[in-house]
Formats: structure tokens, C-alpha cells, sequence
């Protein structure tokens, strides 16, 4: 039996072991925290778990769809339909549908239509490194023209890219508008999204215990000192000050962690490595009695605002399951360089609650009944455009060493669905290569 260590028990790990194990493989997964699941990971509220980070998973997401079913927690999906809107100027207007489009007072009619254009073009567009060597902002004034740029596309860059959109390649808002697009149901164009009890993380702990049953092993609390290399090829891991051998070892951390615990491996690899840039995000959730908007997200095109958008989940998650409360989230994408990363929670909540007074004056601040503040350091890679080879391949300089990551999904953008479809790769990938390996012992859990 080949023995495999996971080094990383985010989404994209978790999936990894399931699929090894259900090949006969010996796996055992190292995850430093004291969850599983990673960016996927929960927290505990009054006897709940809810989701640290709000989370999409779309009725177009076939891999995340075949992990619902797989694991026995279909039963607790539900779909349901969304709606977006967008605050500008103090004021807030619904689009969802059709008819707010046509009626978005924000833009005059041939601004509606160009940004319908645009939208109709990303769908018919295929060549996707074409688009690799295209600034976003080119490609979009090209078809959207300027107006619809400041209006609509550039509050929405710089809700998830900061203040380093300018270098950002087309392919980003394509992959957005193809996969949000493949929800949309019918000729009431509604965007159908579904959810699981009990939070994404439902989906994690199914896939665990079917591993487990395989006899896969899962250690959380255990961080990886030192991937050991001997020869030139991967033989173990250090945990704790205790080796631990396997024929192969998987990664699923982030480039520039990676790069940390290769001591032994070529310098020009872990180089690459180590330069690979994320954004951050700080998170803060605010649980509340009572409803706040009636969207799902609303996009923020003020940029005095420090937090780009806001997300009730609870009007895709029926509040029953979750005590009747009210679950909204402030999201800020943060770039390596920006300040706020080092504010406290006290200084985020100050700067935070002063703009929601601001959008939202008539809100009780009585039915508030918690701002908590998530953070997360790597959270979506920076790919620059022109540098597709910079991203790394599965098959790493070290034998028997095998990677998989966000940065690795490119031109999807980081999402669950796109995790666990690219943990598929990563899994034929080293079940094709596993007769080849070289045995160096047998694997100790």
C-alpha cells in the first residue's frame, strides 16, 4: 500500500485524501490549525457553527455538486435564488434581474446597453490566454466604454483586488461573468445558489469520515516543521520534532509557506515560491436580530467606504437554521502592502461601524448583537499579467513531491468549486505516477 502525507487540510487537501483513500492509498493529513477546512473553516456562535468567511456555492459548481452527493449531505442542500445590488451615492438599487438592469438609474440607457454587451461577450469569448496579456481595464472600456468602467467594473476590481487592480488581466472578470452567468435560470435570469446546514463545513467533515472509513488519518494541531528530502526526493515530514516517512508527500499550502519547509530542495524552486504575492482579507461578521438588506450582496461603489461589499448571507441561508439570527459580513481585500492589515479588531470595528451608521441610518444598533472580526493572510494569488510561467506545475524538482493551490487554478478564480476540481488533477496525477516511485519505507501515521 503507497503511503501519501497531506500537508494542508484546507478544501483542496481535505478532497485530495478522499480521493486517494477511495484508491487504496495510505494517506495522512497534517493541518496546523485546530480545524479542518482551512479558509472553509468555522466558528462556534450560541451553540452554532457559522461559516469564519462567507462562502458560494453555485448550482453550476459540478465538482462541489458531486462532493455534496458523494458524501451523504444532500439531504442538507438547499438551493434557493439571490439578488445583488448596488449602493452609489447614498442610495440603493436592486440588480438582479432583467428589468433592474434596464432601469439602473446609475447608468443612461446606451451605458445599459454596452455593459449588456460586455456581459454577452464574455460568454462567447474561449481563448482565454488571449485575454492573460490584456489589462482588465482595457478590455472592459473596450466594450463597457468608460462610464460603465467607474461605475460598475471598477468598484467590483476594487472590491477584490485593492489597490492593485491596474496590473490585473481580463481573464479575471471573464472567469467571473461565465461562472455567475452558468446559475442564471430561465427567463427570469434568477441566480441560483444553494447552501448546507450547519455551514461549508458540513461537506468537509462528510468527506473526512468517508476517508477516515478508508483509513485515512487526520491530524489537526500539527504543523509541518520541515518536509525532509533526502536525494533529491520527498521521504517524510517532520511534526513535532518527529519524522515521519511516506513514499510521497502532497502540499496544499500556500506558495510562500511551502517554500519555508524545503530546506533541501533546489534554490531556484523554493525562490519561486517565496515571491508568490496574496491578497489578504479582513472579515468582520456581524450577527444581527433582525434582517438588514434584502440582498444577498450589495456591491459598494463609494470609495471612501473601507469595506467594498455587503454580504447577508442569511438571505440565501434560511435564518432557521441558523437561531433566527441575521449573518452579514463586511468584507476588505487587503494587497501585501496596505495598513490596515496590522489595525486591531477595536480599530476596525471604530472605522467599520462608522460607514454602516452611514449606509444604514434607520438600523438599530440594539439588534447587533456581535462584530466579530475574521482574517485570513493568504486568501487570492496575484497573477501579474503575462506570467503564466511562473505558476507552478503539480509535479514538483522534487521527486515524490507533489503541489497543489490556488495559485495553481488560474484562470478560475479561488472558490471552492475550483479547489476541488483542481484537487482531481493533483489526485491522477499521483495515482499516475505512484507505480514509479521509488519506495523508501513504509508510512507511519
Amino acid at each position: 500500500m503507497k503511503s501519501v502525507a497531506i500537508v494542508g487540510g484546507g478544501i483542496m487537501g481535505v478532497t485530495v485524501a478522499y480521493r486517494l483513500s477511495q484508491q487504496g492509498f495510505k494517506v495522512t493529513v497534517y493541518e496546523r490549525s485546530p480545524h479542518l477546512g482551512g479558509l472553509t473553516a468555522y466558528m462556534d456562535y450560541d451553540g452554532l457553527r457559522i461559516d469564519r468567511f462567507y462562502h458560494t456555492i453555485l448550482s453550476s459548481d459540478l465538482s462541489m455538486q458531486t462532493l455534496i452527493e458523494e458524501s451523504g449531505v444532500a439531504d442538507k442542500r438547499h438551493f434557493t435564488s439571490t439578488k445583488q445590488g448596488f449602493y452609489d451615492k447614498g442610495q440603493i438599487y436592486p440588480f438582479s434581474t432583467p428589468v433592474d438592469f434596464l432601469q439602473f438609474p446609475p447608468l443612461n440607457p446606451f451605458q445599459r446597453f454596452r455593459l449588456g454587451l460586455q456581459i454577452i461577450y464574455a460568454q462567447t469569448e474561449s481563448d482565454w490566454k488571449k485575454m492573460d496579456v490584456v489589462p482588465v481595464e482595457d478590455w472592459l472600456v473596450k466594450v463597457s466604454g468608460r462610464g460603465v468602467y467607474e461605475k460598475v467594473w471598477k468598484p467590483l476590481l476594487r472590491a477584490k483586488f485593492d489597490t492593485i487592480s491596474g496590473d490585473v488581466p481580463a481573464t479575471y472578470i471573464w472567469s467571473r461573468l461565465r461562472r455567475m452567468m452558468g446559475t442564471r435560470k430561465g427567463v427570469t435570469s434568477k441566480e441560483m445558489m444553494c447552501y448546507l446546514e450547519n455551514g461549508y463545513y458540513t461537506v468537509v467533515e462528510a468527506l473526512v469520515a468517508k476517508a477516515e472509513a478508508k483509513s485515512a488519518v487526520f491530524h489537526v494541531n500539527a504543523p509541518i516543521e520541515q518536509i525532509l528530502i533526502e536525494g533529491g526526493q520527498a521521504v517524510g515530514v517532520r511534526v513535532g520534532g518527529t519524522d515521519h516517512r511516506y513514499d510521497a508527500v502532497v502540499s496544499t499550502l500556500a506558495s510562500p509557506v511551502l517554500a519555508g519547509l524545503l530546506p533541501g530542495a533546489p534554490a531556484s524552486f523554493t525562490q519561486s515560491l517565496g515571491k508568490q504575492e496574496y491578497l489578504g482579507v479582513i472579515c468582520p461578521l456581524l450577527i444581527l436580530r433582525k434582517r438588514l438588506l434584502p440582498f444577498y450582496v450589495l456591491n459598494i461603489t463609494d470609495e471612501s467606504i473601507p469595506f467594498t461589499a455587503v454580504v447577508e448571507t442569511t438571505n440565501l441561508i434560511d435564518p432557521k437554521h441558523v437561531k433566527g439570527y441575521h449573518l452579514v459580513y463586511l468584507p476588505k481585500y487587503i494587497a501585501p502592502d496596505n495598513p490596515m492589515a496590522e489595525w486591531s479588531d477595536e480599530q476596525i470595528k471604530t472605522e467599520w461601524m462608522k460607514y454602516f451608521r452611514q449606509m444604514f441610518p434607520n438600523y438599530d444598533e440594539k439588534d447587533i448583537v456581535e462584530f466579530e472580526v475574521q482574517r485570513a493572510r493568504y486568501v487570492e494569488p496575484i497573477r501579474p499579467m503575462n506570467t503564466l510561467d511562473d505558476i507552478p506545475t503539480i509535479q514538483t524538482p522534487v521527486k515524490q513531491l507533489y503541489m497543489g493551490n490556488t495559485v495553481m487554478i488560474y484562470p478560475d478564480l479561488g472558490n471552492g468549486e475550483a479547489a476541488t476540481r483542481y484537487a482531481e488533477k493533483v489526485v491522477a496525477q499521483v495515482i499516475a505516477d505512484a507505480p514509479q516511485w521509488v519506495h523508501q519505507s513504509v508510512g507511519v501515521s
